[in-house]
């Protein structure tokens, strides 16, 4: 009889245990779990947190971009495409996620879908250094010079101190004087 009791006092126990639990869940905010996320350095701890934020909102847009920024930083940028796509869907019309769709496209090597990105924003906001810079990556990552220099000239247009591009722009018109062409093609070295 005591064995019975003691087991049904556990099961009691336990019981009361995962109400508890739940209860704490419910009454936890999307918001701060973003903040216990930030505070950590461990990705699989952040996808955790955004994870169980999505699930007491699905609908919380900085769930979205910060969960899609951290997958494409693990190198998992087909999943971080469905998350920026999912914060689009709330915010149709936000830049940033656009600028980290390009982003992603590109670390897929699906560079035509990033530079169709970047242009998206740069419809918008003509003076984006983001997306001029990483178009001119990609530019350049093609082989197609004369349009990444456009883009680091017009990105340095609107901010002309932008050491990062300048020295990028450098770089490119060594590469260019030694191709001796504006397009990498097979025969650029007979030039």
């Amino acid at each position: 009889m005591t064995e019975e009791k003691n087991t049904t006092e556990k099961t009691e126990i336990k019981q009361k245990e995962l109400e508890a639990a739940e209860k704490t869940e419910e009454h936890e905010d999307p918001g701060q779990l973003l903040l216990s996320a930030g505070e950590t350095n461990d990705y699989e701890d952040k996808l955790r947190l955004y994870d169980k934020a999505l699930n007491l909102d699905p609908l919380h847009f900085d769930a979205w971009l910060q969960k899609g920024f951290v997958l494409d930083r693990l190198g998992r940028s087909q999943e971080a495409l469905e998350c920026y796509n999912k914060a689009l869907e709330i915010e149709p019309e936000h830049l940033g996620i656009k600028c980290l769709k390009g982003f992603a496209y590109s670390n897929l090597k699906e560079h035509e879908k990033a530079i169709e990105c970047y242009d998206e924003v740069l419809k918008v906001n003509s003076d984006d250094i983001f997306s001029l810079y990483q178009k001119g990556l990609v530019l350049e990552n093609l082989g197609r010079y004369g349009e990444a220099m456009e883009a680091y000239d017009r990105a340095l247009e609107v901010d002309p101190t932008d050491a990062l591009i300048r020295e990028k722009r450098l770089r490119l018109l060594g590469l260019i004087y030694k191709k001796g062409t504006l397009i990498d093609s097979p025969d650029s070295d007979f030039n």
